[in-house]
C-alpha cells in the first residue's frame, strides 16, 4: 500500500474514530515512506525503503483511557484494534485530573511536502552516497553513513470534531571518514528536502577533518575552554527539552526550570525557543493531540520564561495548550519537538581565534544524564577533537570523556555564531549556533 495522502489519512482517522464505541475517541494515523542508501567502505552496502500506516486509538471511557494500534488496514483489523482500545480504557485506573479530549481550534497547515524530497529516489541517493565517497576514496580514507529520506503523513481526528492532516518531508545524510593513523572525522546534513545537501562538500568536511585529526594526543583532565560546533551544541539543547521544558517536569520538581521562571540561569547571549511555525522549520505545526503548535519563549536573553504543555498539563496547571502533545499513552508529558537557539553575531573561526588555549570539539557521542535536575550530562568527544594554542586548530587530540552540567555550560557562553545548522535529535528537531564556552570540564580519555 502506498502512503496516505493527508486527505485520505484525515478520512480514515474520521472513519476509525466512528467505529470506536467509547464516551469519546481519538484517532492518529502516521502514514510515511522511508527510505536509506547506506555506503561503508566505500561502498554502497544497503538500499531499502519502507511504507508503513500505523492507527493509534485512544478510547476514553469517563476518567479512563486505554490505547491500541494497528498497521492492518483492513475492516476487521480497525473494529478489532478501537475494541482493543476500549477494553483496555475500561481495565485502566482512573484519573480525576483528566480534562478530556481536546475540543477542535483551528490550525493553519503549511505545505511543507517538498517536491524535490518526494523525487530523491534510490538513483538521487546513489549519487550523493558516490559525491561523498570519492572526497574520502581520493585521499584514500575510509567513508561510512548513509543518505535517507522520510516522507510523512500525519493526521489527528478525535468525536469532539478534532480533524487536521498535512503532509511532511526531511533529507538526512552523515559521513564517518576514518584513516589508518587513526584518523576520524564528521559531517552531516538535515533538512526538508536535498536542495541544500552538498554530496562533495560534506565528504570534503569529514575527509579533511580525518586527515586534520591523524596521530592524536593526550590531554590532561580539567577545565577548559571550548568551543563547540553546532552538532555538539545540538545535545546539550536537546536534553534541555528531554528533562527541563516539559510542564510535567517542571510542575513535580523535576526541571533545572522549577523554581526558577523569571529569574537568569544562563548567560544573556542564551536565547531558546520552541517554535514549529518558524519558516525555516519543516515539521508539523499540530501535536498529536490536534492542537495547534504555538511558538514558546523558553530562555530568553538567559532568563527562564516558560514550558510547554498539552491540553491535560495545561488543565492541570491553569496554563494555556502550546500544542506539545506526544502521542498517547507517553511517561513524559508535552515535548518539545523544534528547538531553537537564536544566532549571534560571529563566525566559528572567529570564536576559534578568540581562544589562547582550549579545546574544539566537533560533536559528541554517548551522552547521557547523570542527573536530570542540573541537567549534568556525561559522554565523549568524537570526530575531530583539537586543541585549540593561540587562535588556531593545532594539536589533534583522543576523544576526551567529559561530565558537565549543560545549564551550568550555558551559563558560561561567551560567543555565539551567526550560523545555525538543523540536526535530527532525540525527539524532533533542532536548530542551533555554535558557542564557546569557558570551563567545560573534561575527566578522561577514551585512549
Amino acid at each position: 500500500m502506498s502512503r496516505l495522502t493527508a486527505d485520505q489519512a484525515r478520512q480514515l482517522a474520521a472513519r476509525v474514530v466512528a467505529l470506536t464505541q467509547a464516551d469519546a475517541a481519538e484517532v492518529v494515523v502516521v502514514s510515511a515512506d522511508d527510505s536509506l542508501t547506506r555506503f561503508a567502505e566505500n561502498r554502497i552496502h544497503q538500499n531499502v525503503t519502507e511504507t508503513d500506516t500505523r492507527i493509534s486509538v485512544r478510547a476514553v471511557l469517563g476518567d479512563r483511557q486505554g490505547v491500541a494500534s494497528t498497521n492492518r488496514l483492513d475492516e476487521a483489523s480497525l473494529a478489532g484494534c478501537c475494541a482493543a482500545a476500549v477494553a483496555a480504557a475500561s481495565a485502566a485506573p482512573a484519573d480525576p485530573a483528566f480534562p478530556g479530549l481536546p475540543s477542535p481550534v483551528p490550525v493553519q497547515t503549511p505545505v511543507r511536502a517538498a517536491e524535490a524530497a518526494a523525487g530523491f529516489g534510490p538513483e538521487q541517493r546513489a549519487e550523493v552516497a558516490l559525491g561523498i565517497v570519492r572526497q574520502c576514496s581520493s585521499r584514500l580514507i575510509q567513508a561510512a553513513g548513509g543518505v535517507a529520506s522520510t516522507l510523512q503523513t500525519v493526521a489527528i481526528g478525535n468525536s469532539l470534531g478534532v480533524d487536521v492532516g498535512m503532509e511532511t518531508t526531511s533529507v538526512r545524510a552523515t559521513v564517518l571518514a576514518q584513516t589508518d593513523r587513526a584518523g576520524s572525522g564528521w559531517a552531516s546534513f538535515h533538512g526538508p528536502d536535498p536542495t541544500g545537501l552538498v554530496a562533495d562538500a560534506l565528504g570534503d568536511e569529514a575527509a579533511t577533518l580525518a586527515r586534520r585529526s591523524e596521530y592524536p594526543a593526550d590531554l590532561e583532565p580539567g577545565s577548559y575552554t571550548v568551543v563547540l560546533a553546532p552538532e555538539a551544541v545540538a545535545d546539550i539543547v536537546d536534553f534541555l527539552g528531554y528533562l527541563g521544558f516539559s510542564a510535567r517536569s517542571f510542575e513535580e520538581g523535576r526541571s533545572f526550570l522549577s523554581g526558577n521562571l523569571e529569574k537568569r540561569i544562563m548567560s544573556e547571549l542564551v536565547t531558546i525557543s520552541d517554535n514549529a511555525c518558524a519558516p525555516e522549520s519543516f515539521g508539523l505545526v499540530f501535536d498529536y493531540e490536534g492542537m495547534p503548535k504555538r511558538r514558546v519563549p523558553l530562555i530568553e536573553n538567559g532568563v527562564a520564561t516558560g514550558v510547554v504543555t498539552d491540553s491535560y498539563w495545561a488543565a492541570r496547571t491553569g496554563r494555556a495548550n502550546t500544542g506539545h502533545a506526544l502521542p498517547a499513552p507517553n511517561a513524559f508529558g508535552p515535548m518539545t519537538l523544534d528547538l531553537m537557539m537564536d544566532a549571534g553575531e560571529t563566525t566559528l573561526d572567529e570564536l576559534i581565534g578568540s581562544v589562547e588555549r582550549g579545546v574544539y570539539v566537533t560533536r559528541f557521542h554517548y551522552v547521557n544524564a547523570e542527573d536530570p535536575v542540573p541537567v549534568t550530562l556525561t559522554g565523549m568527544t568524537r570526530d575531530g577533537t583539537f586543541l585549540i594554542e593561540d587562535g588556531e586548530l593545532a594539536t589533534p587530540l583522543k576523544n576526551q570523556r567529559f561530565t558537565q552540567g549543560a545549564v551550568a555550560a550555558l551559563n558560561a557562553v561567551k560567543g555565539v555564531t551567526r550560523d545555525r545548522a538543523f540536526f535530527d535529535v532525540m525527539l524532533g528537531s533542532a536548530l542551533v549556533p555554535g558557542l564557546l564556552i569557558d570551563g567545560w570540564e573534561f575527566t578522561g580519555q577514551t585512549g
